[in-house]
């Protein structure tokens, strides 16, 4: 007896969790547009852990229904709910066989990643900001911007990644070389895409506003062995 009710108990839904399960019921009956309604509802829920943890389950359930402009509204409901607990999820999502090859849902991670600021989801930030994808890279650099309040170490080395991408397009798309004419044009296409992202992610995290490549490389050149928090008094 005992075994079976703790399989009920296992199955049976979190009672906090009490908004994602109506999203379901919508996404089966074909209702995007109170979907996209509820999903604001549900965004407005701030560290509700339980509801993070399911509505990164419903976007992982190949038979949700999810149209694309609601899966997108599903992660930016995360962002706004900036749930730590829903971490290991996301990051399921990065590992999934299907999942991972859409870059749509490598950038609502991101964006999710973005809200809750987690430590544990760095490595996978960093990954991503090497992404074959621009619009990847760019959510990435965006979500690297909310650990300006992480530990110096680790914000030094997501500035250190975005600089060395950020200016080595920079220079490949500034470049005169006649044989790099294609690698020209591919950074000139990457750079529209990646830098205004990098510029503001660089300035949060070193607390230093300028936007300008050469001088970032030489900022970073000059201050990486320096301890910031001296550099802000």
């Amino acid at each position: 007896m005992l075994p079976l009710i703790m399989t009920l108990l296992l199955l049976a839904p979190d009672p906090a969790a009490v908004k994602v399960p109506e999203l379901a019921v919508l996404l089966k009956q074909d209702k995007a547009k109170e979907a996209l309604v509820l999903l604001k509802e549900i965004g407005a829920m701030k560290k509700n852990h339980a509801e993070a943890k399911a509505l990164v389950k419903l976007i992982r359930n190949p038979r949700s229904g999810m149209t694309d402009e609601v899966r997108e509204a599903s992660f930016l409901a995360l962002k706004e709910i900036g749930s730590r607990k829903a971490t290991r999820g996301l990051q399921g999502l990065l590992k999934h066989s299907r999942l991972k090859k859409i870059a749509a849902i490598r950038i609502g991670v991101c964006r999710a990643f973005e809200g809750s600021a987690d430590p544990k989801a760095r490595e996978n930030i960093l990954d991503m900001l090497r992404d074959k994808e621009d619009a990847v890279i760019a959510a990435a650099a965006q979500a690297a911007g909310a650990y300006r309040y992480d530990k110096e170490a680790a914000r030094k080395d997501l500035f250190k990644t975005i600089m060395g991408i950020y200016v080595g397009t920079w220079n490949m798309k500034n470049s005169v070389k006649a044989e790099l004419k294609t690698e020209k044009r591919r950074a000139e296409a990457k750079w529209e895409v990646v830098h205004a992202a990098m510029e503001r992610a660089l300035q949060l995290l070193s607390n230093v506003v300028q936007n300008d490549p050469p001088a970032w490389r030489h900022w970073w050149n000059k201050n990486k062995h320096t301890r910031w928090a001296e550099l802000e008094h």
